[in-house]
């Protein structure tokens, strides 16, 4: 029998991550990958449920698997990701094709799941224990570049966001795990690493050692193979002067920094459950374009939040136009399962979101515009 395998990524840069672990452990087993789904004997969607375009689209994908399933019976399908881990093995009722169910932390069943699933049983594992993948499987990417996720959950319950309830807890890897992968990606030829984590600058937390994510950047930085280390995503309430003085002075440290803003009411970061005021964000931008003057700054923006008033929105504008980001990541509020948001008053209409989102993109694009013209001689 052959065994091919096709592999689709929906989501975050950790998404991408774990579809490498998962494709390292079944080509470990003799799988090979192909591009072409319908020559595969397992087809696996990995999903993102952030916001509900995103988990939409992967349930449609996995609903038009039907005449694949039709086609070969021996086929099997999983569904992998933050989507099995919010809504479990209802899942199997609603797509009976469907034959695996996995959360991000039970990747490490996938023989088990394979094993059951080819002797006719579903198969999930969507509330597995606590605990990190082995990255030293991982192989280099064509490119030299490499994700590695350092640490895996949330523990700031943003009241829109349901990573604490498909990720779990925070959970940090120690140390001496990461640069004895680290340094077996950089054997491979690795030159460029991205250091992964809802919130990596909060690593450290939990650890026996006593190390933050400044302390880790200065350990990868002594890597000799390593050129490039970047990094995402930061919390503005983890920012420390620590951090960017670290990220200031480190040679192979990318001079990038995405701090998702999300809103510039202080009304509305407050029931967002942000933990910072729009005065405490300008502050870290200033001190870190102060500290690296080079630094690109992004941010992600949400329009349309529960509550989010007129003058909340215009709120937003004023801090786009104060702040010259260098790029933004704009998105319509999207009521997500289990979310302290979802259950709020005030929702805004889908319309008024669409005229809110298109106003953010005018505003930045008109900000980007006038910086560029001051930076042409001769330009007014």
């Amino acid at each position: 029998m052959n065994k091919e395998f096709y592999i689709r990524t929906f989501g975050c840069q950790m998404n991408v991550a774990d579809s490498e672990r998962i494709k390292s452990l079944l080509l470990r087993d003799g799988y090979q990958e192909t591009a072409e789904p319908e020559e595969a004997n397992l087809i696996i969607l990995n999903t993102c449920a952030v916001r509900k375009h995103a988990e939409d689209k992967a349930l449609a994908r996995l609903n038009s698997l039907k005449h694949y399933k039709r086609k070969n019976p021996n086929l099997i399908i999983g569904l992998f990701g933050c989507i099995p881990s919010l809504y479990g093995e209802k899942l199997f009722r609603e797509f009976p094709h469907l034959n695996i169910l996995c959360g991000p932390k039970g990747i490490g069943k996938i023989d088990f799941l394979l094993d059951k699933a080819k002797n006719g049983e579903k198969a999930a594992a969507l509330d597995e224990k606590d605990g990190f993948f082995d990255d030293r499987c991982l192989s280099a990417g064509k490119n030299k570049e490499a994700l590695l996720p350092i640490m895996q959950g949330c523990d700031n319950f943003c009241s829109y966001c349901v990573v604490p309830y498909t990720r779990g807890r925070e959970r940090s890897k120690p140390s001496s795990q990461i640069i004895e992968e680290l340094r077996n990606l950089a054997g491979q030829g690795v030159k460029e690493i991205t250091l992964l984590g809802q919130n990596v600058n909060s690593y450290g937390k939990g650890l026996a050692e006593k190390i933050d994510f400044a302390g880790l950047l200065k350990l990868v930085s002594k890597i000799k193979d390593l050129e490039k280390i970047k990094f995402m995503t930061s919390h503005p309430e983890d920012i420390s002067q620590n951090l960017l003085e670290v990220i200031a002075s480190g040679k192979k440290i990318e001079k990038r920094l995405h701090l998702p803003v999300q809103s510039g009411s202080d009304f509305i970061l407050k029931r967002m459950n942000r933990g910072y005021s729009a005065a405490d964000y300008k502050r870290i931008v200033q001190k870190a374009r102060e500290l690296i003057p080079e630094i690109s700054i992004s941010t992600d923006i949400i329009v349309g939040f529960p509550g989010e008033k007129e003058e909340d929105f215009q709120q937003t504008l004023k801090l786009l136009r104060e702040i010259c980001f260098d790029s933004i990541y704009a998105f319509k509020y999207s009521n997500r399962p289990k979310t302290a948001a979802g259950g709020f008053k005030e929702q805004v209409s889908e319309e008024e979101k669409e005229r809110r989102l298109q106003e953010v993109f005018k505003v930045y694009r008109e900000r980007v515009k006038r910086t560029k013209e001051a930076l042409v001689p001769g330009a007014f």
